[in-house]
């Protein structure tokens, strides 16, 4: 009997991959005797070590001309069977109507310009909507998407069993924080001083700290390299200062960082891939954000958002102000 040939698509930003991963579980589990290939970015195929099981290709997150053509032939020169749009881009819905023979299933969008159009969810064999107009108590899009495979979830069949990678000693009973840049400067405006203090804040609350920053901002990153206990995993070198309870983890990325996450007490981290790998590997988890919130369209925007992004267990967040001291009296109740 030949083997049915499966496709995932899935090609967007690391953190919506593991709001995946609970449905692509449950597609691993109903395709086991399958072929199964799954289209990753060139952001989130670096965790592609938890999906062992299946094959892989890498895209871009926003498909070229040359990438739509690549898919394109691969409908036409391959029997494909069933298909998951769990990346909702306007080009997946127009493979349903050109390849009427496969079952697609797929997220749709419903928005002020909905994804796909409205005539052509018709071609779609199974989907679930995530409404992003009204406000209402709704399930997270983990769960939505979960909805979208009709089979029970059955055994695991994920690689989440990650080993150490490296020869730094973590401090024991750490929490994890992560620097981001958007929100710390861009939104927020606070400089590398009140960041500074802001990890001092932290380390008076919990016994150790084990914090990253951003990758490749060699002139970000040797501000925290120059002040704190520092191991670098591009070179493997190690620096140790006074204060070894706070320690920074320069060039953290791909399996490293998934094991450090999964092992520490717990996150404090702006909102994306670190608070949601957080919440997969069931860490307490504080999301930090900040809006400019500029009209009531914009909170109306924002709740939604908040709706839809935020399971409700191991999951809290608190909204940041500008004004350092009140963020940090804010925070005291919190953490």
């Amino acid at each position: 009997m030949n083997k049915k040939k499966i496709i995932i698509f899935k090609n967007d930003r690391t953190g919506d991959l593991f709001t995946s991963l609970n449905a692509i579980n449950k597609i691993i589990n109903k395709h086991e005797n399958d072929y199964i290939e799954i289209f990753l970015s060139k952001l989130n195929y670096k965790f592609n070590f938890i999906l062992s099981r299946i094959n892989y290709r890498v895209f871009n997150i926003n498909l070229s001309i040359v990438e739509k053509f690549i898919i394109f032939f691969y409908f036409i020169k391959n029997d494909v069977d069933t298909a998951y749009i769990l990346a909702p881009k306007n080009f997946y819905y127009y493979l349903p109507l050109l390849f009427p023979k496969t079952k697609f299933y797929g997220i749709t969008i419903k928005a002020k310009r909905n994804r796909p159009a409205n005539f052509l969810i018709k071609y779609l064999f199974k989907y679930v909507i995530i409404d992003r107009i009204n406000i209402k108590k709704r399930n997270s899009t983990y769960n939505i998407q979960e909805k979208l495979i009709d089979f029970e979830n059955g055994k695991n069949c994920l690689n989440l069993s990650i080993k150490k990678n490296f020869d730094f000693a973590l401090p024991k009973n750490y929490i994890f924080f992560h620097y981001k840049l958007s929100l710390f400067k861009n939104l927020l405006k606070w400089d590398l001083y009140q960041i500074d203090e802001f990890i001092n804040f932290l380390s008076k609350k919990h016994e150790n700290i084990v914090f990253t920053s951003e990758l490749n901002n060699d002139k970000l990153n040797n501000h925290f390299i120059n002040k704190y206990t520092t191991y670098d995993f591009k070179t493997g070198e190690s620096k140790n200062l006074d204060r070894e309870n706070i320690v920074f983890l320069n060039n953290l990325d791909g399996e490293n960082l998934f094991y450090i996450i999964r092992n520490s007490k717990k996150i404090i981290s702006p909102e994306g891939i670190m608070t949601h790998i957080g919440y997969y590997c069931k860490i307490r988890t504080l999301a930090l954000l900040h809006f400019n919130l500029e009209s009531s369209e914009d909170f109306r925007s924002q709740i939604i958002s908040c709706k839809e992004w935020f399971p409700p267990d191991n999951y809290q967040y608190c909204v940041l102000k500008k004004n350092f001291k009140d963020s940090i009296r804010k925070l005291q109740k919190r953490i």
